[in-house]
């Protein structure tokens, strides 16, 4: 849907005449001038005609009682002139039926038929002067329109006083129509622009974007999460000042998130989307009832060339917790808990197709779940129903064996690492809130507390670089954390990266490389990857932290190294794909 505005510097005026005036304006009035925009007349040759038309509906619900309404239009050759003569010009009204009048001054006078009409919000009345011949000289021309009125009954009149401005663009200033394709899109897609513009000044504005685009024809806006205006601006200079002239289309967004400074539910709020106040990665909601369903959504990353696809979501419905990959036997393995299950889901992905195994872990609670291959196994940790966190592993990658606790069984594992001779486990427990344990599984079968973090924020994250396992977490005010551990010799050592996390750190390796992802304040996922021709005692050298793509996240996807691709899977910023 398109619209068509020139807008006025300032408000219309408004005045009124009489004893004692109303306070406040009675009637609404809405000026078209075709075509749009409108030019000026060439410097020789005929005169370019224009039609107005001018609505009047009443403001209030009770009608007004109107009498001979008239519009004034300037005549004359400079630029707040309109008509270059009354020649050729006429009137009419819709309804039709009225009188009217045009004088060679430009005045022309609409009375109803008999004398005085009623004037209401729904029975309004379009006055239109046709073929007026434009002027030659560019600027703003004023329609003065005049409205006697009384209430219904009364005996007194007053007359309501408008200025209608009406603008002249140079002869070679033009300003098509704003397509936008396609007008209904899913939440974070794109939409493309089109349009037809020249002689003058042109900028596209939506939501908090405005740009140029003078000498262009085109614009693709990406992540666009709600329904939206986009406006294009086109600006000429006269004698009157800057004139401008304004091509708008609307565009709907199939599930928009909504903006508002207060939201009251009286039963529960439903979705999958969530986005809190800065910094924080899930709102506060005070409603009874709150569900949170998220859908996964799937993008690929090269750190090489710093290129990423564009997010899309993933058949899989909504999700109660984050996912958590791993890579085995030539397949992408994924585990999670559907929203509303007690059950995994175990789906594997060959590079092209989703497959849902058949025989998943077990029982599952909607909490964190973690994966790590072990050798020539899978290892994974999860929640049960009743609340503790239990370990299984797959010898085969069909099946999964008999559950064996966890340490601080009523924690979160979130995260698993296997550094070639030992397995590696953090965990959140609960009774030791807010402190973040680093474990080692030993040979006899049991787990072993390694070291705690006290100033730790959000869940650690466990990766290998060659011999070397890696420990990441947010410290303090977002800042990144990071601990090295070596296999030979057995010692660790830790720094502090100048860079902030708005949600927990994710990280993978590949080859000699460890990458790490994480959202920035604005939730833009940021990715940087270790240097990888460090020597092994030497401190790890970062790149500049740089941003994956334009769709925002709310939860730092699950990641994997998967045909020589970062694969991130996380439950926020994805993108449905058209058809």
């Amino acid at each position: 849907m398109t619209t068509d505005t020139t807008p006025d510097p300032a408000l219309a005026s408004a005045a009124f005449q009489g004893t004692s005036p109303p306070v406040g304006v009675e009637l609404r009035f809405a000026l078209s001038a075709e075509p749009f925009p409108l030019a000026a007349s060439e410097s020789s040759g005929a005169y370019r005609k224009t039609d107005l038309t001018i609505v009047l509906t009443r403001r209030a619900a009770a009608a007004l009682e109107c009498g001979a309404i008239t519009v004034s239009v300037p005549v004359g050759s400079g630029s707040t002139a309109l008509a270059a003569e009354t020649a050729g010009m006429t009137a009419s009204t819709d309804p039709p039926g009225w009188n009217t009048t045009i004088a060679a001054t430009g005045l022309v006078t609409f009375t109803p038929p008999d004398g005085t009409t009623l004037l209401g919000k729904e029975n309004g009345v379009a006055l239109s002067v046709s073929t007026v011949p434009v002027n030659r000289t560019v600027g703003r021309a004023v329609l003065t329109v005049n409205v006697p009125w009384r209430i219904p009954g009364e005996k007194d009149w007053s007359t309501e006083t408008v200025e209608l401005p009406v603008t002249k663009f140079p002869p070679a200033f033009s300003l098509g129509e704003l397509y936008a394709s396609p007008g209904q899109i899913a939440h974070n897609g794109s939409v493309t622009l089109t349009w037809q513009a020249s002689g003058g000044d042109f900028r596209l504005i939506y939501g908090k974007t405005d740009i140029s685009v003078t000498g262009r024809d085109t614009h693709t806006a990406h992540n666009i999460t709600s329904d939206s205006l986009f406006q294009l601006r086109g600006t000429s200079s006269s004698p009157s000042g800057e004139l401008e002239a304004v091509r708008s289309a609307w565009v709907t967004v199939d599930v928009p998130d909504i903006v508002t400074q207060s939201l009251t539910a009286t039963r529960g709020i439903t979705t999958d989307r969530l986005a809190g106040l800065t910094g924080n990665s899930v709102p506060v909601f005070h409603a009874r009832a709150m569900e949170h369903r998220p859908e996964l959504s799937m993008r690929t990353y090269d750190p090489l060339r710093g290129s990423a696809t564009a997010p899309v979501r993933l058949p899989f419905g909504q999700v109660a917790s984050a996912p958590a990959l791993a890579v085995h036997d030539g397949k992408l393995h994924m585990l999670f808990c559907p929203y509303g299950s007690e059950q995994l889901t175990w789906v594997t992905y060959d590079g092209s197709t989703w497959q849902t195994m058949p025989n998943p872990p077990g029982p599952a609670a909607p909490a964190p779940v973690a994966l790590t291959t072990m050798g020539t196994s899978l290892v994974c940790a999860h929640g049960t129903p009743d609340g503790d966190y239990v370990m299984r592993t797959s010898t085969d990658g069909t099946a999964w064996g008999a559950a064996s606790p966890m340490p601080a069984p009523d924690g979160g594992v979130v995260s698993l690492c296997w550094q070639g001779s030992a397995l590696y486990a953090t965990i959140n427990p609960k009774e030791l809130a807010p402190l973040r344990s680093f474990y080692r599984y030993e040979a006899q079968q049991e787990w072993r507390m390694l070291n705690y973090f006290p100033l730790a924020d959000g869940s650690l994250e466990l990766a290998m670089r060659g011999e070397t396992l890696m420990l990441f977490h947010r410290y303090h005010i977002g800042r990144i954390w990071v601990s090295r551990r070596r296999a030979n010799p057995s010692e660790s050592d830790a720094e502090i990266l100048q860079v902030r996390a708005s949600d927990n750190v994710r990280a993978v390796s590949y080859g000699q490389r460890v990458l790490v992802m994480f959202p920035d304040s604005e939730g833009t996922l940021q990715a940087m990857s270790s240097n990888g021709t460090e020597p092994t005692n030497a401190p790890t050298v970062w790149s500049t932290p740089v941003p994956v793509d334009e769709y925002p996240v709310t939860e730092t996807p699950a990641l994997a190294w998967y045909r020589d691709r970062i694969v991130a899977i996380g439950r926020s910023g994805a993108a449905v794909p058209e058809g």
